[in-house]
């Protein structure tokens, strides 16, 4: 399955490179849980789906645009996220990907990880993992320590002083950047060329962050909350996030077990 993803991620962003200059696929036409829902956004779902149920597999969806989608029979679940970075697509930002994650079906009600992609639309790299590892442009990799401390921070005003903590935590010489692409900021951390990413805002979804998450585990970095413990989420409909963060500094993932 994994090199039917593969060609799924170059597939569905070439369209999306396609479509980027033509008239009206900035039009909102929906909103969602907070958030946009844009013709571009329905496109690439829709593109997506169509791919997924040609490629031979039995799949239901969860999706951000569409929510559950569920059929008879079905062997897997994809959690998808169209376009993560939606609006950096719109503005010309080029930091924007495709993210697909798959779950197998052991039981009715139980699922455990299989593979997935995230594919930089504008990049080169699609990073994938599978039962056997981590891989980026099909190439195996291995846990990389960060040579900069960058910091991804997200957070709304009212979580300032948690923001200012989680912060406090890294010490003297940190970068920060805010990037737009929750699925992207995760792999640049769990690459190495990234330190630390949080998102405590309480709008992060799983189909946002599901396929990067499945990418770090497969290289012994775990996603965690502000107390410490495994960030858990659905797969049966679009769930929110409340909080995640994410680094490969197991120093720094042991203090937020004492956060308060």
């Amino acid at each position: 399955m994994i090199n039917t993803l593969r060609k799924i991620g170059e597939e569905a962003t070439k369209y999306l490179r396609e479509l980027h200059e033509k008239k009206g696929i900035d039009e909102i036409i929906g909103y969602h849980q907070g958030d946009t829902t844009r013709r571009v956004d329905k496109f690439s779902e829709q593109y997506i789906f169509d791919l997924l149920d040609h490629s031979g597999y039995k799949f239901s969806f969860v999706s951000e645009e569409s929510g559950s989608i569920f059929r008879e029979n079905y062997e897997y679940i994809a959690i998808i996220d169209p376009l993560d970075g939606s609006t950096n697509y719109i503005s010309g930002i080029p930091w924007s990907s495709v993210s697909i994650a798959i779950y197998k079906k052991i039981e009715e009600e139980k699922f455990l990880p299989y593979a997935g992609i995230v594919a930089e639309v504008f990049g080169n790299n699609i990073y994938s993992y599978d039962e056997n590892g981590a891989y980026i442009n099909s190439v195996k990799v291995d846990k990389r320590k960060p040579t900069d401390k960058i910091v991804l921070p997200y957070y709304n005003k009212d979580k300032i002083n948690e923001a200012y903590s989680i912060i406090s935590k890294v010490g003297n010489g940190i970068k920060i950047r805010t990037l737009g692409s929750a699925s992207l900021d995760m792999i640049l951390v769990c690459t190495g060329r990234a330190y630390l990413y949080f998102d405590i805002r309480g709008k992060l979804r799983n189909v946002d962050i599901a396929s990067s998450k499945g990418f770090c585990e497969k290289l012994g970095i775990r996603s965690l909350d502000l107390k410490g413990r495994e960030v858990t989420f659905s797969l049966k409909y679009v769930d929110v996030v409340p909080e995640i963060i994410v680094t490969s500094d197991s120093e720094l993932q042991n203090s937020f077990s004492s956060y308060s």
